[in-house]
This record gives structure tokens, C-alpha cells and sequence, in this order.
């Protein structure tokens, strides 16, 4: 009976998780998660350097929403990578991929994703995201962090912030801070 039980109420949590996960990816389909965490292995290879892996206390996020005109189910990536060369360091970063229409053009097949743009989004000594807090609306990634003060330790910042990441026409990512747009060139 026991055992009974307790596969009953193990059932109901992984129905209740599998609800949650579909609820927070909005209407993606399991073919579009699917591409885009291959999207997301391909990132993680082409960003590391063959040591660096993604550090588990900020774990990978993938929003889904409307991030170009004509798509609900654009997508953003976040992730970040740890341990380069060996060391401590770390960095995070933000991708944007826009929907696609299935293509097949002389025995090729488009991808469901096409990768916009990607940049380092923050890095030991700068600033750090947390990527749950990720939200899109009005075409724009908003997300809250934290970003070094004068006297803080490298590993440590204290001052927090929120920024809004989006694409311009020109397919380069624009992060707004207090309203001012600028693009984003360096780490500060």
C-alpha cells in the first residue's frame, strides 16, 4: 500500500512539473523546445573554450514570446559558462533566435530557429544576472541583476539593476538602462 502511495504522489509531481514547464515556455511546441536546446548545445560549444561548462547555480533559460513582428514564439536564450582556461572566471550571455517557417528548398530544410544576435550579457568583476527573472514584453528581454560598486570584491556586486535587452533594425542587441538606449560595445 505504501508503495502504492508513493508512485501515486510521484506521478502527481512529475504532472505537475511537466504542467508548469509547458505553462512558463507559453505555446511552444515540444518540437520548438526541442530546437532550441539544440540551439543551446551549439551555443554552449561555440562560446566555451572545451573546459568552461554552464554553472548549475544559475542554470540556462529559454523564454519563448514575441520578440519579432510576425512570431509569438521567438526565443531568447540565456546561459552562462564557468571554470575558462581552468580558472574561476565566469560570463553570461543572451542570444536572440526568431521563429521560422518551415522552409525546404532543393532537398534542404530550413531550421525552426534562425540565431539574430548574441553577446556577453555579464562577467565576474561586472555584473551578474539572475536569469529566472526573465520577461518579455513590447518585443524587449527585461531582466534584474547586479553590478559592481566601487568597494565591492570581485566575486561580489552588490548594486542592483534592471535592464532591457532588444533588437534594433540593424539586427545588434540595445540594452536600456533609466531609459537611454546604448549599444553595447564593451563591459561598461
Amino acid at each position: 500500500m505504501k508503495f502504492l502511495l508513493s508512485l501515486l504522489l510521484y506521478g502527481l509531481i512529475l504532472t505537475t512539473c511537466k504542467t508548469a514547464d509547458a505553462a512558463s515556455s507559453r505555446s511552444a511546441t515540444p518540437a520548438q523546445q526541442a530546437a532550441i536546446k539544440a540551439e543551446l548545445a551549439r551555443l554552449i560549444t561555440q562560446f566555451g573554450d572545451g573546459i568552461a561548462e554552464t554553472f548549475s547555480g544559475n542554470p540556462s533559460v529559454i523564454k519563448y514570446g514575441q520578440l519579432f513582428e510576425d512570431n509569438e514564439n521567438d526565443a531568447v536564450v540565456l546561459f552562462n559558462l564557468e571554470g575558462f582556461g581552468g580558472s574561476n572566471h565566469h560570463a553570461e550571455f543572451i542570444a536572440f533566435f526568431e521563429e521560422q517557417k518551415p522552409v525546404e528548398i532543393a532537398g534542404k530544410h530550413s531550421r525552426r530557429y534562425r540565431l539574430v544576435a548574441a553577446s556577453k550579457l555579464g562577467e565576474r568583476g561586472w555584473r551578474t544576472f539572475d536569469f529566472a527573472s526573465a520577461s518579455i514584453k513590447q518585443h524587449a528581454v527585461t531582466l534584474k541583476g547586479v553590478e559592481m560598486g566601487s568597494g565591492d570584491a570581485l566575486c561580489c556586486p552588490s548594486i542592483e539593476i534592471i535592464r532591457t535587452f532588444r533588437i534594433d533594425e540593424f539586427d545588434h542587441i540595445l540594452e536600456t538602462k533609466g531609459g537611454v538606449n546604448k549599444r553595447r560595445t564593451g563591459k561598461r
